[in-house]
């Protein structure tokens, strides 16, 4: 299995498609308590016959261990565009998806240097009292436990030869605590972004839609563009596959 080196913690990635030379790659980011191929599997093969696609277990998940047992977007963003750097390219197109989407938005905001473009789906820019009153309950281990107990046997299935069979207790609990946190970005921080961006949320979303997260962004990004399909949830690209595949390339085509 291909693993590499960063900040400290050891990445486990996959490549799907060709490298193409003077072509920038894409990078997917996944979702917390999942890994790169629950998250991407369905979408990446698709994209890597147009581009060379990059899909890294962020550390403490998956087959990236948790050297410092520790869980925050600008350590996820500052392994992502490490990652990208370490792969050989200056610059990468970088999606994600859930708390994943927020990673790509903060490598959008504070690594501009390492983002060719920028698509954050499910993503929020800043904490609401939605998220602070919502998150706490849904990332209860003990509430897991009691009422999602495939959840949690995921999680150990996903994570446990790594980390430890119990880690998904820790994870849960540094999850919750970033979520509620983090990130926190003003108008004028979303102002000062260059590169382009597509923001992706279903209109269903139970997590973003509510506080109108993906509008927020898009608002106050210069020239980003939206995309709200109606009748779908948290997970637009496994929802919507195809449209998803194609609003992504036409997306990148054009911007990128």
């Amino acid at each position: 299995m291909p693993y590499i080196g960063i900040n400290g913690a050891q990445i486990y990635y996959k490549a799907y498609g060709a490298d193409r030379p003077n072509q920038t790659p894409i990078v997917l980011i996944h979702g917390s308590t999942i890994d790169s191929h629950t998250d991407w599997g369905s979408v990446a093969p698709a994209l890597a016959q147009h581009f060379h696609v990059f899909t890294p277990d962020c550390r403490g998940h998956g087959h990236s261990n948790n050297p410092h047992m520790t869980y925050s977007f600008k350590e996820l963003a500052d392994d992502v565009a490490a990652f990208v750097h370490a792969m050989g390219y200056e610059k990468a197109h970088i999606i994600g998806h859930s708390n994943g989407g927020n990673v790509a938005l903060v490598v959008g905001v504070e690594h501009p240097e390492a983002a060719q473009t920028c698509i954050p789906q499910a993503a929020n820019a800043y904490v609401t009292r939605y998220l602070v009153e919502r998150e706490p309950k849904v990332f209860d281990p003990e509430r897991v436990a009691r009422e999602a107990p495939e959840w949690r046997d995921e999680m150990i299935a996903l994570h446990g030869e790594v980390n430890g069979q119990d880690y998904w207790r820790d994870l849960l609990w540094l999850t919750m605590k970033e979520i509620i946190s983090e990130p926190n970005y003003s108008p004028a921080d979303l102002a000062r972004v260059k590169i382009p961006m597509l923001v992706i949320m279903g209109a269903n979303d139970p997590v973003n839609a509510p506080d109108q997260h993906a509008q927020y962004i898009s608002n106050h990004v210069p020239g980003a563009e939206l995309w709200i399909p109606e009748n779908t949830g948290h997970n637009v690209h496994k929802e919507r596959e195809q449209e998803w595949v194609e609003k992504v390339l036409d997306f990148l085509k054009r911007c990128g």
